[in-house]
């Protein structure tokens, strides 16, 4: 501990005040609420959490960091795929540039697929929708929201009202939580809608709709936009009344066994950047056309998915954090 207590003071001696060098700490998550008291105390009697606040300061990068991002490819995730990007556009690739870590983005059809690979050590960040939370294991926990999104419906006959889906069935991805999620709400609104059909991927949805098998599909918007266009050249489809089916929101899970506690703070130090340039510039034509190319989308369903998404790092969860800490503080 004292040796603990002199990096504290050479630090201290890097900064004007101890609210500079509590503020450059409060950018980092876990330490929003430091002040300066909390810091002079600690350079009498350092503490574990001290510890981590020295690695901080003597080091902004993670260094031989490795992350493995298991995700969607969806605009919910625009912010995550965005940090782990090799383009050097800014708001793009910070990762890599600023961090120094290696990060890769693993595919997945559904957010259940992204915290399978998480459950099984396939990944160290899984992106999925919080109905999905309760099957995570003991090592795996949920870090924070990063979005909210309203879940998209479509149909093959006009939708005006809820009194309209009855006796229709619905398709959606399997591993995907919006099947029980349509039945949830059907029970809530006292109409009998058929159990919702699991279908392997959007190909197969295309197909369900065109042989009629199912009257509708619902899902991310990025999802029911891929299928529209594959179907609409035979079939033409209604989207479902926007709010009707309520919203999702994107939670970011961690593997507490795998992960580098110094990557998990820079990708989220780097998210929560990102995120706030996307709500900036999510409105903006150029933008918008940049992120289509990108994920190889339709402009329009861009647009559309965009305006109603909302992107932040919120609740982010003290005891994962706090677990993160004290593993740094042990592997040194």
């Amino acid at each position: 501990m004292a040796n603990l207590a002199k990096q504290l003071a050479a630090i201290r001696q890097r900064y004007v005040s101890l609210e500079e060098m509590a503020e450059a700490l409060r950018r980092h998550p876990g330490f929003e609420g430091l002040n300066r008291a909390t810091i002079s105390r600690w350079l009498v009697r350092p503490t574990r959490r001290a510890a981590l606040a020295v690695e901080i300061l003597n080091s902004r990068t993670a260094a031989r960091a490795r992350l493995r991002i298991a995700q969607t490819n969806s605009l919910a995730a625009l912010p995550s795929t965005m940090v782990a990007a090799v383009s050097s556009g800014k708001g793009w690739g910070l990762l890599g540039q600023r961090y120094g870590v290696t990060a890769t983005v693993v595919v997945c059809n559904t957010g259940g697929e992204a915290f399978d690979l998480l459950e099984k050590g396939q990944a160290e960040i899984a992106l999925g929708s919080r109905d999905l939370l309760p099957q995570l294991g003991r090592d795996c926990c949920r870090l924070c929201s990063l979005s909210k999104t309203f879940i998209t419906g479509i149909t093959s006959q006009p939708v005006e009202a809820v009194a309209d889906l009855r006796g229709r069935t619905f398709g959606f991805l399997a591993g995907s939580p919006f099947g029980a999620r349509l039945e949830a709400l059907a029970r809530n609104w006292g109409i009998a809608v058929p159990a919702p059909v699991p279908l392997r991927d959007v190909k197969e949805c295309g197909e369900a709709l065109r042989q009629g098998r199912i009257a509708g599909m619902i899902g991310t918007a990025t999802n029911t936009g891929q299928v529209r266009r594959a179907v609409e050249r035979h079939t033409h489809l209604f989207p479902m009344p926007q709010g009707m089916l309520g919203s999702y929101e994107l939670e970011v899970a961690v593997n507490l066994r795998l992960a580098a506690p110094a990557g998990i703070r820079a990708y989220l130090y780097a998210l929560r950047e990102t995120a706030e340039y996307v709500n900036y510039r999510k409105s903006v034509e150029t933008f918008q056309a940049e992120i289509a190319e990108h994920a190889r989308m339709d402009r329009g369903d861009v647009r559309h998915i965009l305006t109603n998404s909302i992107y932040g790092l919120t609740g982010l969860e003290p005891a994962t954090v706090l677990a993160l800490w004290e593993q740094e503080v042990v592997r040194k």
